[in-house]
């Protein structure tokens, strides 16, 4: 397995008698690109109040020209006769845009599905090109995917103080109370919990590892514990839970150290039931219907899995785009949900062939966290794809180019290159015959 596991490609052949040499790029321009890459990967929602009456057209726009400017001059950095390495979670997702290109043309209305679908193939490009400056090394990915979450986290703290009477969301329907979102970059409270979980996770990993010092890390942590916890988003605690209990046990040396690390959720979730405060958190002021029903998620999921489709639209989809299905509710009473599923989205969006696609490349990214020699690498990767993993079940995105794919690419893309670095360092240090 070990010939064909990763791939590398050559994207043009260096000059003869020539050696390549590290870009000469500081480490902080590849560490702002990254940064830059993330703010356009995130979903500026037009459902954010702002002062400027910001609409989903000018952010979709915003988004696309910041990165196609990212992806320029990354492109203008790199040195001809470059070389890149794509590992197989990649290769597959670039599998997927091209089924997706594919059978776009089948629609009436081909370019927004194509718009979509050249976005994401110029992020899968953009992070090829960053192979030799920020993943080959994989701690540096970590540090820029870290520091990237940082910016976006203070934006949102910025926002409280820029407009706190729009930076507070009401509950309304799902509940009592308010949920901390985003305004100054428009982003609406689930993502403030996921980018608050992504910080507080790798910055505890790297206390724990040692790679950051006690001071950063702790203000990394608190920072990330207030954006969960004020954003009220329990699918980010439960996912960053996950990740973090996965990522205890891929780094225990021991059987008996794996079973102790069961004690961390158990401790969790008698934290939850016992302490009112986290209990009253946990509920949101909701019912037992809406808690039951997942705040009204599993509505738009049983009319996903009940609507009757021929065998081209089950394999090939509606279009990429389609995020939301049409609920008929009696005489005249019409009504549209987001589907807020990843995996019923992809099936919804694109057929069942791309979920078996992506599901593949789920399955090969964990792989290579599990394949990881280096304890931190792995348990980052690990954090990363539990969060993907249980994240996925209750929020969409693994259909484009969004945070969630972007934290599975970075996960496969980091524990690859460390395979590759164990091997090579393995390699030096047998002795010449």
């Amino acid at each position: 397995m070990s010939g064909t596991y990763a791939h590398r490609t050559r994207l043009a052949p260096a000059v003869p008698g020539t050696v390549e040499t590290p870009s000469e790029r500081p480490a902080w321009f590849w560490l702002m690109l990254w940064c830059l890459f993330v703010l356009g990967v995130q979903p500026w929602s037009s459902r954010v109040a702002s002062p400027q009456g910001t609409t989903g057209s000018t952010n979709s726009l915003a988004k696309g020209l910041l990165l196609g400017a990212v992806f320029l001059v990354a492109l203008a950095a790199t040195k001809p006769g470059f070389r890149t390495r794509v590992n197989p979670a990649s290769w597959l997702y670039v599998m997927y845009v091209l089924f997706a290109c594919a059978t776009a043309f089948l629609l009436a209305e081909p370019m927004g599905p194509l718009t979509r679908l050249a976005r994401f193939l110029i992020g899968l490009v953009f992070l090829f090109l960053l192979w030799r400056p920020l993943v080959q090394v994989p701690e540096r990915l970590v540090r820029a995917h870290l520091w990237a979450h940082l910016l976006l986290g203070a934006t949102v703290v910025l926002s409280l103080a820029y407009s706190p009477s729009q930076a507070w969301r009401p509950l309304r329907s799902l509940g009592t109370g308010y949920r901390l979102q985003g305004v100054i970059i428009p982003m609406l409270p689930p993502r403030v919990g996921e980018v608050g979980a992504i910080l507080l996770g790798l910055a505890l990993i790297g206390l724990v590892c040692r790679k950051l010092s006690t001071l950063p890390a702790v203000t990394l942590i608190g920072l990330g514990g207030v954006l969960i916890a004020a954003s009220r988003t329990r699918t980010s605690a439960a996912a960053l839970a996950f990740g973090l209990l996965l990522a205890l046990i891929l780094t225990r040396k021991t059987w008996a150290g794996r079973i102790a690390s069961f004690a961390f959720p158990a401790v969790l979730g008698l934290a939850f039931l016992m302490i009112g405060s986290l209990h009253d958190w946990l509920l949101r002021g909701q019912g037992t219907q809406q808690i039951s029903s997942l705040s009204g998620r599993t509505t738009s999921w049983h009319a996903v899995l009940d609507e009757k489709v021929s065998i081209q639209t089950a394999i090939i989809g509606h279009g990429l785009g389609n995020k939301r299905v049409l609920l008929r509710r009696g005489e005249g009473d019409i009504d549209v949900m987001a589907i807020d599923n990843s995996w019923l989205g992809l099936y919804w969006e694109t057929g069942l062939l791309a979920v078996a696609i992506v599901a593949i490349a789920l399955i090969v990214a964990w792989v290579s966290v599990v394949r990881a020699p280096t304890p931190y690498v792995r348990a980052c990767g690990a954090l990363l794809l539990g969060y993907v993993t249980a994240a996925s079940l209750n929020e969409s995105g693994l259909s484009d180019l969004s945070s969630m794919t972007v934290h599975l690419l970075v996960a496969a893309a980091i524990c690859d290159a460390d395979r590759l670095r164990h091997r090579k360092r393995a390699l030096a240090a047998q002795p010449a015959h």
